[in-house]
C-alpha cells in the first residue's frame, strides 16, 4: 500500500549511547542496494568525533535511513553539517532510531516524512519542506522490489517510482535553485556496464538501458536512466537556472558491504538473527549456503564507509574539481569467483565446500581505471576486499546471523 507524503519535520532526540557494534557482475556491473542496517564500530571505522567546519552546510538526504544513506548521514553529522533526512515515515521509531542515536543528532538532524517514492509524483511537492534552507542534496533513495512471480512488475515497482520521484526532486530543485549549490546522486555500477565489456572500464562507459530492460534488469535500467536524466537536467539548467559554480556528481557503487547501522529485526525464539536484508543478506546467504560450483564470473565490493565517504567528499569540491564525466566508480577490485570463495573460506572456515571453476573459458576479472576515485579520496586508501569481507563477517557473527 502506498504511503501518503507528510512533509512535516520531526526533530530527532539526543543519542543515549552509541549502539554496538558487492559487487559487479562480470562487467563490474553490480549495484548498490539499500538494506536496513547497526552501528558497528571497528578499528577501521571513521572517527565519530564531531568536527565543526567553517563552511558547515545544510544537506538534504533522501532514503536517509537506508543502509548506505545512514552512513552518509553519520558522516555529515560528524563533520558538523545539519541534515534534513527524508524517510518514508518518521513516526516509525524502529526505522529511524539508529539515526537519532548518531553523534550530533540532537542539534543537527531533522527527520521528514516524505512517503513512498511512488507517491512523489508531479506536483506532490514532497521534497519542498526538507529542501527549504538546504544548500546541498544527496539523492540516495531508490526503490527495491521484493516481489516475485506474477505479482512483480519491474517497471511498476522499480522504474516508475524512481524516475517519477527523481523528476519531482529536480522540479523542487528548480524552485530552490537560489539556495542549493550541490547535488550528489547515488547511482550504481549497473549504469557503467556496456556490452561488450571494454578492456579497461572507466567513467566514460555507460550501460544501455534499453538492453537492460529487454533482459528484465529493471534495477540496472532504472539506475542508468535515472543518472542520465539527472545529468541531462543539470547540463540543461546550469547556464541559466543553476549557479555557474553548481556542483554535480554521481557516485556509482558496486556491491556495498560492511556493518549495518540499523539492526535487523527478524529473529527466532533464541533471539538470533535469521534474515538480513539487501547486499549483506546476499553475503549471509553465501556464507550459510555456499556455492557448490564457483561461477565463471567476477565481481567486486566496496565497504559501506568508503562509499559514504565518497558522497560526502563531493560537498568539499568546486565545480572545476569534478571530473569531466561527473561520475565516480566506487569499488575496490574485481575478483573471479574462485578467488572470492577461497577468500571467504579463509575468513569463515564454516563455508560449505565448493568446486573451483576449471574450464578453459575461465573469464578474466574486469579491469578498472580508478584514478578518479583515488583523486576524489585524495589518495587515501579504502578498505581492501579482505578487510571489507572480514568486517562484514565479524558483524554477521556478532548479531548471530551465521548461527
Amino acid at each position: 500500500m502506498l504511503v501518503a507524503a507528510n512533509p512535516v519535520p520531526v526533530v530527532a532526540y539526543p543519542p543515549s549511547s552509541s549502539p554496538p557494534v558487492m559487487a559487479s557482475r562480470r562487467g563490474g556491473g553490480g549495484h548498490s542496494m539499500s538494506p536496513l542496517q547497526d552501528d558497528a564500530e571497528s578499528s577501521t571505522t571513521t572517527s565519530t568525533r564531531v568536527q565543526t567546519p567553517g563552511n558547515a552546510r545544510t544537506v538534504m538526504v533522501t532514503g536517509a535511513n537506508g543502509y548506505l544513506a545512514s552512513y552518509i548521514v553519520k558522516d555529515l553529522l560528524c563533520s558538523g553539517h545539519t541534515v534534513h533526512a527524508c524517510v518514508r515515515d518518521a513516526s516509525k521509531e524502529a526505522s529511524v532510531e539508529h539515526l537519532k542515536q548518531l553523534t550530533n543528532a540532537k542539534s543537527h538532524l531533522k527527520l521528514f516524512s516524505t512517503g513512498d517514492l511512488a507517491c512523489a509524483g508531479p506536483g506532490s511537492q514532497v521534497f519542498d519542506a526538507p529542501m527549504k534552507g538546504c544548500d546541498a542534496i544527496i539523492h540516495s533513495a531508490t526503490p527495491l522490489s521484493v516481489k516475485f512471480g506474477s505479482n512483480h512488475s519491474g517497471k511498476e515497482d522499480i522504474f516508475n517510482p524512481a524516475m517519477i520521484s527523481t523528476q519531482e526532486l529536480l522540479d523542487c530543485l528548480r524552485r530552490h535553485a537560489n539556495t542549493v549549490r550541490c547535488l550528489v546522486l547515488t547511482s550504481s555500477m549497473a549504469a557503467v556496464a556496456p556490452r561488450p565489456e571494454p578492456a579497461v572500464k572507466d567513467e566514460s562507459h555507460w550501460s544501455d538501458p534499453v538492453s537492460q530492460q529487454q533482459r528484465d534488469n529493471w534495477y540496472g535500467c532504472t539506475k542508468t536512466s535515472q543518472e542520465q536524466l539527472v545529468k541531462e537536467w543539470i547540463t540543461q539548467h546550469r547556464p541559466s537556472l543553476l549557479s555557474p559554480d553548481f556542483v554535480y556528481a554521481a557516485i556509482c557503487p558496486t556491491m556495498v558491504i560492511g556493518p549495518q547501522l540499523r539492526r535487523p529485526t527478524t529473529r527466532i525464539n533464541n533471539n538470533k538473527i535469521t534474515k538480513v536484508d539487501g547486499t549483506m543478506g546476499s553475503l549471509q546467504k553465501w556464507l550459510r549456503g555456499g556455492k557448490s560450483l564457483a561461477p565463471n564470473d567476477s565481481m567486486s565490493f566496496i565497504h559501506v564507509q568508503d562509499c559514504a565517504r565518497m558522497h560526502t567528499r563531493i560537498l568539499q569540491l568546486k565545480a572545476t574539481d569534478i571530473n569531466q564525466h561527473a561520475r565516480y566508480m566506487s569499488l575496490i577490485e574485481s575478483l573471479h569467483w574462485n578467488d572470492i570463495l577461497q577468500l571467504l573460506r579463509e575468513l569463515y572456515p564454516n563455508l560449505p565446500p565448493f568446486t573451483p571453476y576449471q574450464g578453459d573459458d575461465k573469464v578474466k576479472p574486469t579491469q578498472f581505471n580508478l584514478d578518479n576515485m583515488q583523486s576524489l579520496l585524495q589518495q587515501q586508501p579504502v578498505k581492501t576486499t579482505r578487510e571489507a569481507l572480514q568486517d562484514s563477517i565479524d558483524y554477521l557473527n556478532q548479531i548471530g546471523a551465521l548461527d
